[in-house]
């Protein structure tokens, strides 16, 4: 059974427009401003191609968005977004000046650092993380737990492993990531590696 979250781009847009609030755009906006123009941009786990629908439009860019959830791609595709299907656990990432992933890396833990190194050899300028590190799965309120398990279940699968502050930059750190910077109200870290 798919996800309610996972089902269509719109329901997907409005529980990430939930979970982030007066944030939503911000996040977008933070790594637009990693991307220098005249870039191609492959973005990871592009899902319903935010980044690009909201602020890398109005930039002069070369945009693909990569995903495994052929509905996803195929809504992009009417909207005259660029798509490529990509399994980031089989497949080799397409290079690109920037390669972007935004709060998708815990979907691969514990295997997330081959992940990190793909996108290292993807990029010829930098690659762009965001990932939360203040989640609803770490609640106190085993409810809330349940509830944030559930809908970033893919297929039968409920990712139950998040990242916090410290295991974040630990682990993106072992990569070559040093610049980082609190986003989304303190919810999300951005984190850039120069190429």
């Amino acid at each position: 059974m798919i996800n309610p979250i996972y089902a269509h781009p719109i329901l997907y847009e409005l529980a990430l427009r939930l979970l982030y609030r007066s944030h939503y755009h911000e996040r977008f906006s933070a790594v637009a401003a990693e991307i220098p123009d005249d870039s191609s941009v492959v973005d990871l786990c592009a899902g319903d191609c935010a980044l690009f629908r909201h602020v890398l439009i109005r930039k002069n860019v070369n945009y693909l968005a990569c995903d495994r959830n052929e509905l996803f791609l195929s809504w992009a595709q009417k909207k005259g977004i660029p798509t490529q299907r990509i399994d980031l656990i089989t497949d080799e990432i397409p290079s690109a000046d920037c390669v972007v992933m935004m709060g998708s890396l815990y979907q691969f833990i514990p295997d997330e650092q081959p992940i990190i190194e793909k996108m290292i050899r993807a990029a010829h300028n930098k690659v762009i993380i965001t990932e939360p590190t203040r989640n609803l799965a770490d609640s106190r309120y085993a409810i809330l737990r349940w509830f944030a398990g559930e809908l970033t279940k893919l297929g039968s699968q409920t990712r139950s492993h998040r990242f916090n502050e410290e295991s974040l930059k630990t682990t993106l750190s072992q990569f070559g990531f040093h610049d980082f910077k609190t986003i989304a109200g303190g919810r999300e870290i951005l984190a850039c590696r120069t190429v």
